[in-house]
């Protein structure tokens, strides 16, 4: 079977893009996920707040999904590549789970991050029912509420200045203070009115009913304590989701695969869009711009290296 031209690696946002995109150039396209949509299919609720997919570009990502799914040229292969290497003459080999390869002359890679999370109890059952790894997406829905922010880095401090105008009260929870303390808009921050710090406390558990009603600290020195609270940000790290193209690609301290202003990676006809990347913005129309950034550039790519025969 000849390669395919462009091999999309990922459903979400960025992914769906680049493959409507591939579809309009008429490439011979493949797009490996599981599923689509990506994050696009979380929804987040409060109590007296009804749950629902609220994040900007929503409903441009179903007609995406929608134009994929009815079109005969593009296929989903619903697996998962587990990595990606390069050929002598240039083409991609991409492994999947099922042990297949799949062959493409390029590559957009559009597989998101993942939030690290804190593995504590509660957490999981009560993801999008108060909790949240993105005070970017639902900061505006805690206005008037209080709401804990757990992190002791920047993210965690851009987290709690992003709510400080709309939550009634914050509480910054930093287990590592000396983390904190090297950053100069800590000082700043901790300064707001609303926003009181645990320095040196640890999460125990989120608890709640149908929703986030409190969360369980503990302290350094063993004292335990529980604030009421309708939501917890949980702002410790993204985690790119580079493993396929780790030994393959250059990638920042962070892990996210770096890129220039065309999405071009440091392996040429390797392109990567979306949260994966050092321009990510946990944002789903900021996806969609480097998804069609990606797709433009794979394109001009092909179209200046014809396939050998």
């Amino acid at each position: 079977m000849s390669p395919y031209d462009v091999v999309i690696v990922g459903g979400g946002p960025a992914g769906l893009v680049a493959g409507c995109y591939a579809l309009h150039a008429r490439l011979h396209t493949a797009i490996i996920a599981p599923e689509l949509r990506g994050k696009v299919n979380y929804s987040f609720g409060l109590r007296d707040l009804q749950l629902m997919r609220n994040v900007w570009g929503s409903e441009l990502i179903l007609q995406f999904e929608q134009a994929i799914l009815e079109s005969e040229s593009i296929i989903h292969i619903i697996d998962q590549a587990t990595k990606i290497t390069r050929t002598d003459l240039g083409n991609f080999t991409l492994q999947l789970a099922n042990n297949s390869t799949v062959e493409a002359r390029a590559v957009i890679l559009a597989t998101g991050a993942e939030p690290q999370r804190l593995y504590v109890e509660g957490e999981k059952e009560f993801w999008g029912k108060g909790v949240s790894f993105s005070a970017l997406s639902h900061a505006p829905y805690f206005e008037g509420r209080d709401v804990a922010v757990v992190g002791s880095n920047l993210r965690a401090l851009i987290a709690a200045l992003q709510l400080a105008p709309i939550a009634r009260q914050i509480y910054l929870i930093t287990p590592l203070p000396h983390a904190m303390t090297q950053l100069p808009e800590a000082e700043q921050i901790l300064a707001l009115p609303n926003i009181a710090s645990f320095v040196q406390w640890e999460v125990q558990a989120i608890v709640g009913d149908d929703f986030v009603t409190g969360i369980n600290l503990v302290g350094i020195n063993g004292e335990t304590r529980q604030l009421a609270v309708d939501g917890v940000f949980v702002e410790t790290a993204l985690i790119p989701n580079n493993e396929i193209v780790r030994d393959l690609a250059e990638v920042d301290e962070e892990g996210h695969v770096i890129i220039n202003q065309r999405c071009e990676t440091s392996v040429p006809g390797l392109f990567a869009a979306g949260d994966v990347t050092d321009t990510h913005a946990e944002q789903i129309l900021t996806s969609i711009g480097e998804g069609t950034k990606a797709a433009l550039s794979a394109w001009q790519y092909l179209a200046t290296h014809p396939p050998e025969h």
